[in-house]
């Protein structure tokens, strides 16, 4: 912002405190943001990172004056030797990690990390902020000095310190004003998907939607699943339902599909499929949702249509896909040609989170015909 308008500081303070509110509303924002707060605390790079439980090393969500060389380069090898990650494993939300005063430069001119990433990259010092933490994720937002750059001033630390709380509690507000869309879109997938009970559920297999039917069906009397404190499970003892649910939001490797037939009942079937999050904001990783489908007796065609949201001409493939027809066969019996059928293919396993046609395949020849 230079040296006017740092000799103005209740001015500046008031536009990043306008552009910080500004990101709950329109994500396109952390993007001005991130330059802004950048030079008024007198560093030269921003990075939005997010870390998620499956992963190693925090991702990069958005990067202000950073190289794409420098981001390869540590997600290739140089996160294993970050300092930064361990120091901010049990770091609260709103409490700044500034490498110079807790490292020292004794350690940092000793360290690997320093010496063969940072320096070769014109990178000298960082400090990191914890945005947010749950157990599946969390939020961080870092700033960088250049080696070549003057340290941070201590006016500018100041107005560091002071925007800090907003930063904590613009992404907090932007996460609860994604999780108010989720809902939304959420409700519109089950009150369309009617005629088949569904619920929208977490790894832990918390309700977070149901449908008509499925609270229908939950009131009936010995209805094999239950909701209780919120959580979904089977009216008998079993953790298999708990097992699906877990597999389908990823939390025992890739996110895939499962299935399981209700204890005592002959045709009666739970699918479980992966939810994948189509409200997403760049700060922060949508939590893995899963859907759990009731089937019954129905065609397999109809459900095929009603659970994914097959077109007709999908639905068409998928027959023939579970029958054991190569892609070249199907697009012969279908009169179609081989590339459309590719691109139908690619549109079922999408739409079933599936990714090999094997997998395909097992997913639908369960599905009751």
């Amino acid at each position: 912002m230079g040296e006017q308008r740092m000799s103005n500081p209740e001015a500046l303070y008031d536009e990043l405190l306008e552009l910080t509110y500004g990101c709950v509303l329109d994500r396109s924002t952390w993007n001005e943001l991130l330059a802004r707060v950048s030079e008024a605390s007198g560093r030269q790079r921003g990075i939005l990172l997010m870390w998620d439980a499956q992963q190693p090393y925090a991702q990069i969500a958005l990067f202000h004056q950073n190289e794409a060389s420098a981001a390869e380069a540590y997600s290739r090898y140089y996160y294993k030797l970050d300092p930064t990650g361990p120091a901010m494993e049990h770091r609260d939300p709103g409490v700044w990690y500034h490498d110079y005063l807790e490292l020292g430069p004794e350690r940092i001119s000793r360290s690997p990390y320093y010496q063969e990433f940072k320096r070769p990259h014109g990178m000298r010092g960082v400090s990191c902020l914890k945005l947010q933490h749950n157990e599946s994720h969390s939020a961080y937002l870092s700033l960088l000095t250049n080696q070549d750059a003057r340290a941070p001033q201590a006016e500018q630390q100041r107005m560091l310190e002071r925007i800090t709380p907003h930063l904590v509690r613009a992404a907090q507000m932007a996460n609860v004003v994604e999780g108010l869309k989720l809902q939304l879109q959420s409700r519109q997938l089950l009150q369309e998907q009617h005629a088949t009970p569904l619920w929208l559920v977490n790894g832990e297999g918390r309700v977070l939607f149901c449908n008509t039917a499925a609270e229908q069906r939950l009131g009936e009397p010995g209805a094999p699943l239950q909701q209780r404190n919120e959580r979904l499970s089977l009216s008998v003892s079993g953790a298999q339902l708990q097992v699906l649910m877990r597999q389908a939001c990823g939390r025992a490797g890739p996110a895939r599909p499962g299935w399981m037939r209700l204890p005592g009942s002959q045709s009666a079937q739970l699918l479980v499929t992966p939810v994948k999050a189509e409200a997403r904001f760049n700060l922060v990783h949508q939590q893995p949702l899963a859907l759990v489908a009731l089937l019954d007796a129905r065609t397999r065609v109809e459900l095929l249509m009603e659970l994914f949201q097959f077109t007709p001409a999908e639905s068409r493939l998928a027959e023939l896909i579970a029958r054991g027809l190569s892609p070249e066969e199907c697009a012969s019996r279908l009169g179609i040609s081989i590339n459309t059928v590719r691109s139908q293919l690619r549109a079922l396993f999408a739409k079933t989170g599936t990714q090999r046609q094997a997998e395909l395949v097992g997913l639908i020849s369960r599905i009751s015909s």
